[in-house]
């Protein structure tokens, strides 16, 4: 089980996000606990903020792992066209 740490900007682009949208994504979020089991994330190459990425719907949540610390620090969440 990763614990799951939120960036401080995370919240502000939470407030962005159309209210009907907010459930799925947050239960996604909620999921990543249980991360190597997960078929929508994949490994991202040569992005300059994270380096995995969770696929919900037209919405991306980028993170990064700390394997040793297993902790999931939740770095980005936005629609896909404003993401990358």
């Amino acid at each position: 089980m990763f614990e799951i740490i939120y960036a401080k900007s995370v919240l502000k682009d939470l407030k962005r996000i159309a209210p009907y949208n907010l459930p799925v994504i947050k239960q996604a979020i909620l999921e990543l606990k249980d991360f190597p089991n997960i078929s929508q994330i994949k490994r991202l190459k040569n992005h300059p903020l994270a380096d995995f990425r969770l696929r919900v719907g037209n919405y991306r949540v980028l993170f990064d792992v700390d394997w040793k610390k297993k902790q999931i620090q939740v770095l980005k969440v936005g629609h896909r066209r404003e993401v990358y």
